[in-house]
């Protein structure tokens, strides 16, 4: 059984680099865009607080790695900006080392959750993974898959 529940999110933006993947790879291929991205140290100009899924029209979709954006800052040089519709968001904890905890949970939401999911369907062709701070040990952290959902005949 999941862990997760459904909450109302304003519509925010974020600020962030992308990629494009396809789901075929996706697994093995973004903890790569991770470690590359993230072992650039202090020359980062985002933490990394979301890994959002873009456009996923079929195989293919943009993979963001990005933060909130602050409209008072500046985007930094080669980051994008993307706004992120309000609405109904399913939110999943996933607990455990990365990226094996949140993989396992995708895979459940798209290939259990989501086909027996009544009274809501999704809501756009994007979901958000979103990382809390880091933690002693591998096993006690926790990160959340966000998908965004609407009543059904809405």
């Amino acid at each position: 059984m999941l862990d997760y529940r459904i909450v109302e999110k304003a519509p925010f933006t974020i600020v962030g680099t992308r990629r494009r993947f396809n789901s075929d790879t996706s697994y093995q291929e973004i903890p790569n865009f991770w470690t590359e991205y993230m072992s650039q140290g202090e020359k980062c100009p985002i933490m990394g607080t979301f890994g959002a899924c873009i456009d996923m029209d079929g195989k293919d979709f943009d993979y963001w790695i990005a933060d909130l954006y602050k409209p008072w800052e500046d985007v930094p040089e080669g980051l994008e900006t993307c706004q992120i519709p309000g609405g109904l968001w399913a939110e999943f904890a996933c607990r455990g080392p990365l990226p094996d905890s949140l993989q396992s949970v995708n895979t459940k939401i798209w290939s259990e959750w989501l086909p027996s999911l009544q009274g809501y369907e999704l809501a756009g062709q994007y979901n958000l993974e979103v990382y809390g701070p880091p933690t002693e040990k591998p096993e006690d952290y926790i990160s959340y898959i966000w998908i965004p959902l609407k009543k059904k005949n809405e």
